[in-house]
């Protein structure tokens, strides 16, 4: 029911005469919430402690950018639009952390090849099973068991399953089971399963330490099967579960958005169903007849001739003209209350204005925030969680090598690790390109200088690009400990960030006249760009003669010094240069 409220689901006639009508309202405020919560942009920031809780600057930032890094690479926007969907129409949200395998292809030279990636993926509600559910999702690790059910094609279970047990796989039988001696040994669901599908089931106990999966009612995995050999030492479950409104503190699932509204919903579509009925009423009224004398009703049809008919022979059965004003304003407070449980959005109060100030956007954006208070903060836990898992999911499997390689100088054969490109990266307080590189050894002075070597010439050729090398076997020797902060960074080059940026120039051309300290031309012009989306569009260096625009700037005290700092000379960043301080 909760599904059909999110999706406007028209209802079949209960008998001929009846209106067919759902409102949609509650999809379309709930789109609306959804619209507001995607255009936050909440994105995660990692801190990083280990065991004395000494906060470890250089782990927090390199765990921040490849927990970024790996969801661009999954896409994870396109699948947030699926998960909060289901976190704002159903009472629970589940979503699991994976580690899988893809086929890459080159369509030029036609080749493929295989990676690993982190993958998170959306459960749904009726898949899930829950060992207590007196527990709230804010204990959900303390679980004492979980069952995940999937229904699938045959050709997908192979791929799941044939691997993990070849000769258990040879067993299996597509279709729903059948009974043995006349006693039905039927599980879930099992009658409504195709010829061709087959149903899995997942038993996981993080507190036991135990795994069995079974298909079609054979377990593919040996009795004392080990969680954490599947999943890694994740000091938890890798499926985690967010409320958005919850029912109370012993109780595991909450209340969505499409539950709240359902009662007004139902009371909208009544109340215009009796709206459209009044005004057919109107438009085509019941009328009486003489007795003994029986008409057809395409009698009202234009142009149509009837013999021996007066208009005194009928008489109107009702004495109302069609809808009131005031029927349609009590339809006008009904959508105002679902309005009120559901929420609305920030740009609401702003139709009908054409031109909006910086303070009047920001001041809507802060209102719609606190309508939507209870959606906001479900979704910043839910980010938080899925941000802890990545990060748990990192150190498990991206520790280790992904390949192998030649080194042509030692004529040996070593371990190749992963490697991330972080785009739009804060360097020296500048935009750049940060690559974080993972290896199983330190850095020696000769490879030191290279990189060295390699971020001047890149800045000569107007890159900026810091290098961080990480060696992932001290990293795993640490006892981190990580903590997320969820803060919405809205998208720049919307209207908000250009009115914003005009706001924050004026006042800071204010201060700069009061204070003498003149603002960092780097930094303006670098937010300039990114907002506009014009890359290059100022010089690398102040010309020696800026003309007009130079004499205009002059004449603003304390704005003189505004020419580009001498950026700061880079250093090759290593974590292990840190650790012996901790």
């Amino acid at each position: 029911s909760n599904k059909r409220a999110a999706m406007s689901y028209l209802q079949p006639k209960r008998n001929d005469a009846e209106v067919r009508i759902n409102t949609g309202a509650t999809e379309k405020r709930i789109e609306l919430v959804l619209n507001e919560l995607l255009a936050m942009n909440l994105e995660e920031e990692i801190e990083t402690f280990d065991k004395n809780d000494n906060l470890l600057k250089d782990t927090s930032q390199v765990f921040t950018d490849i927990v970024k890094r790996t969801e661009q690479i999954e896409l994870s926007r396109d699948k947030d639009i699926t998960i909060y969907q289901e976190l704002l129409t159903q009472p629970s949200v589940f979503v699991e952390e994976l580690w899988i395998k893809e086929k890459l292809g080159n369509s030029s030279k036609k080749r493929f090849r295989m990676r690993n990636r982190c993958d998170r993926r959306l459960i749904q509600g009726v898949q899930m099973y829950l060992g207590d559910i007196n527990l709230p999702d804010t204990r959900f690790n303390e679980q004492p068991f979980l069952v995940k059910y999937a229904r699938m094609n045959k050709t997908e279970g192979e791929l799941l399953f044939k691997e993990l047990n070849p000769e258990r796989w040879k067993a299996v039988r597509p279709g729903a089971y059948q009974s043995i001696g006349g006693v039905s040994n039927n599980l879930y669901r099992t009658n409504s399963i195709e010829k061709n599908e087959i149903e899995a089931f997942w038993y996981m106990s993080y507190s036991d330490n135990e795994l069995q999966i079974i298909v079609n009612g054979i377990p593919f995995l040996e009795v004392g099967a080990k969680y954490t050999d599947s999943y890694g030492e994740l000091n938890g479950y890798h499926i985690t579960m967010v409320s958005l409104k919850p029912y109370s503190g012993d109780f595991a699932y909450g209340k969505p958005l499409t539950q709240s509204a359902k009662t007004l919903q139902a009371l909208s579509n009544e109340t215009i169903r009796n709206l459209i009925r009044k005004f057919r009423q109107a438009l085509e009224p019941p009328m009486g007849t003489p007795a003994g004398k029986m008409y057809n009703r395409d009698i009202w049809n234009p142009g149509h001739i009837v013999q021996g008919v007066k208009k005194d022979d009928f008489q109107r059965l009702i004495d109302h003209q069609g809808v009131t004003q005031s029927e349609m304003a009590m339809y006008d407070l009904i959508e105002k209350k679902i309005n009120e449980f559901i929420g609305t959005s920030q740009q609401e109060p702003l139709q009908g204005k054409t031109q909006v100030t910086a303070t009047e956007l920001r001041l809507a954006q802060q209102n719609a925030v606190k309508l939507l208070g209870l959606s906001v903060l479900a979704c910043m836990r839910l980010k938080e969680r899925l941000a802890l898992l990545r990060c748990k999911n990192l150190l498990v499997n991206y520790t280790k090598p992904i390949g192998k390689e030649l080194d042509p100088v030692t004529n040996t054969i070593k371990d190749i690790y992963a490697r991330f490109s972080i785009a739009d990266a804060d360097v020296d307080g500048q935009s750049g390109e940060r690559v974080i590189q993972l290896m199983d050894r330190n850095l020696d002075s000769a490879e030191k200088s290279m990189l060295y070597q390699v971020e001047q010439e890149s800045k000569k050729k107007g890159r900026n690009v810091e290098y961080k090398i990480v060696n992932v076997k001290k990293l795993q020797d640490l006892e981190l400990y990580f903590y997320v902060n969820v803060v919405s960074k809205p998208r720049e080059s919307n209207d908000l960030d250009k009115a914003l940026m005009t706001e924050m120039l004026n006042q800071g051309a204010m201060i700069t006249q009061m204070t003498g300290r003149p603002m960092k031309s780097n930094k303006i012009i670098d937010k300039m760009e990114r907002i506009y989306k014009e890359h290059g569009l100022f010089e690398k260096e102040a010309p020696q003669s800026l003309g007009q625009f130079n004499e205009e700037i002059s004449q603003t005290p304390g704005m003189q010094n505004m020419a580009p700092q001498k950026p700061k000379r880079p250093s090759v960043n290593s974590l292990e240069g840190n650790l012996p301080q901790i």
